[in-house]
């Protein structure tokens, strides 16, 4: 699924008209969400956008990644998934784009198109899995990319 996401995410930077942002490293896992209640949950879009400038900002995500799978059996193997390393990453030279979904289907990074005002983020789903999930777990997909200074915003195309 990894090697997927980065060949895609480097045909779409290599066919981008704007200047392109360099693909450094992207992780998928899974990740545990903010319960809201119900008329918090309509007002609050489904995918999440977070931007991660910082080392706080960095280990508070950190925290949200589950220490085991999402398994029924007992005990629960450990999570495998290679952000739960704590890699290190340079924040003077770095940002760290991150995508949450509700569901278990990852998004994919087709896209980043960097402007002198704002930086446009473009992803998609390759479908979308009607899988059974616990209510508090959804998935996330990181891109660590150049520094980015200004505003982001998120673009899905289907």
């Amino acid at each position: 699924m990894q090697k997927f996401a980065l060949f895609s995410c480097l045909l779409a930077f290599a066919t981008s008209a704007a200047e392109p942002a360099r693909l450094e490293s992207t992780w998928t896992g899974i990740i545990t969400l903010p319960l809201r209640l119900p008329a918090q949950q309509q007002a609050k879009a489904a995918l999440l956008l977070t931007v991660i400038r910082d080392a706080r900002a960095y280990e508070k995500f950190l925290k949200r990644i589950p220490k085991k799978q999402i398994s029924r059996t007992r005990p629960a193997p450990t999570n495998k998934d290679p952000l739960l390393q704590k890699p290190k990453i340079d924040f003077t030279k770095h940002t760290l784009l991150v995508v949450e979904h509700p569901s278990l289907t990852w998004p994919i990074f087709r896209k980043i198109a960097r402007g002198l005002k704002e930086t446009v983020v473009t992803i998609s789903f390759p479908r979308n899995q009607p899988l059974a999930r616990p209510i508090h777990i959804g998935c996330y997909a990181a891109l660590l990319v150049p520094k980015i200074d200004g505003s982001v915003r998120l673009n899905l195309v289907k």
